[in-house]
């Protein structure tokens, strides 16, 4: 049984890290303000199997940024949680609250040119969430460990035109 699991957690290694920020152009999150942030602001959505997910948020002013997440099901069940990423006293916290819970929060940890990854190790999944733009494609991970096993999640959004 330890053989069949070392491949899969070797092939989430292996994911993990050809995913993560390059050295080059890593820039310390104490030296970010959430203005860098606006690469993310904007409708992004796509599909995975019969589940259309879409994420919408509204440009930084005033040291906030606020985001809304709906996914809906073939079946027509739909989820939802409310984001918000505030900057506070030079430091960057991304505020999940999914189905409009108590919001956690994910300190940001690591930033690059379109590319920012929130962490919280005592949350019990996820651990990190990590936004990359490329072009108008939005891909955004969550990971973690769950019961000493690694997971992740992942979901690939194209930029929507704005809603009229």
């Amino acid at each position: 049984m330890h053989r069949m699991l070392c491949i899969p957690l070797a092939v989430i290694a292996a994911l993990l890290s050809s995913t993560s920020v390059a050295e080059s152009e890593q820039v310390d999150s104490n030296d970010i303000s959430i203005g860098e942030l606006e690469w993310l602001a904007g409708s992004w959505s796509g599909r995975q199997g019969d589940t259309v997910t879409e994420e919408h948020w509204i440009e930084p002013k005033g040291g906030l940024m606020l985001g809304v997440n709906r996914s809906v099901r073939g079946t027509g069940k739909a989820a939802f949680e409310f984001l918000r990423i505030a900057e506070t006293d030079g430091t960057i916290v991304y505020h999940a609250s999914p189905g409009g819970r108590a919001a956690t929060p994910f300190t940001l940890i690591k930033a690059s040119n379109r590319q920012a990854v929130f962490q919280n190790l005592e949350n019990d999944f996820p651990q990190r969430i990590i936004y990359r733009r490329q072009g108008d494609t939005l891909t955004v991970r969550i990971d973690g460990t769950i019961k000493d096993e690694k997971r992740k999640m992942e979901w690939k959004w194209t930029r929507q035109a704005a809603a009229r």
